[in-house]
């Protein structure tokens, strides 16, 4: 919203004043276009950036809420929260798909998605995945609300658009690139 104002108010200089204010003016531009095909470059871009700062909101909702009540916090209760406040389309109820993505979770279900990624778009052999997916298996033994999060989020990202896109998301965050 800022980026926006400055480029109006740069946009007015440049009009009123003097044609040196348009080169603040490219400036501007430039970066808020660079912005906007970073977040819309890739189908998950589209969709983790979004759910990850309704997350934080829902978190700072389920905190205060377990606080009252005297309780832990509940990591089930804020992401029904996140898929409340951000609602997407999905076929399932929110809690049928919270409860999908948990067993999903403890049975690393995306193995085969994330390995087929690695192998047909990436061009990486069959046999050179193994220790990445080790390395997935690994991280995935001790649960993590963070990940879980974000396997809602590959959740509403299959639904949105293709079980490659959650592949190629899951692989992203694996890989340390999908924060």
């Amino acid at each position: 919203m800022i980026g926006w104002l400055l480029l109006c108010a740069f946009a007015a200089l440049t009009y009123l004043y003097s044609w040196w204010f348009l080169l603040v003016v490219v400036a501007i531009a430039l970066w808020k276009l660079g912005r906007w095909h970073f977040y819309s470059s890739r189908p998950w871009k589209k969709v983790h950036y979004p759910m990850m700062r309704a997350y934080a909101a829902a978190c700072g909702f389920e905190t205060g809420r377990a606080e009252r009540e005297g309780r832990s916090f509940d990591v089930k209760a804020a992401l029904q929260e996140l898929l409340r406040m951000v609602n997407p389309k999905v076929g399932l109820s929110h809690a049928a798909l919270i409860e999908r993505e948990f067993e999903r979770y403890r049975t690393f279900h995306d193995a085969e998605l994330i390995q087929e990624y690695l192998t047909e778009s990436k061009g990486v052999p069959a046999d050179k995945t193994v220790p990445f997916m080790e390395a997935v298996r690994k991280s995935m033994s001790t649960f993590d609300n963070g990940l879980i999060v974000r396997m809602i989020i590959a959740s509403v990202i299959e639904e949105q658009f293709s079980p490659r896109d959650r592949g190629e998301y899951l692989f992203e965050v694996f890989s340390g690139r999908g924060k």
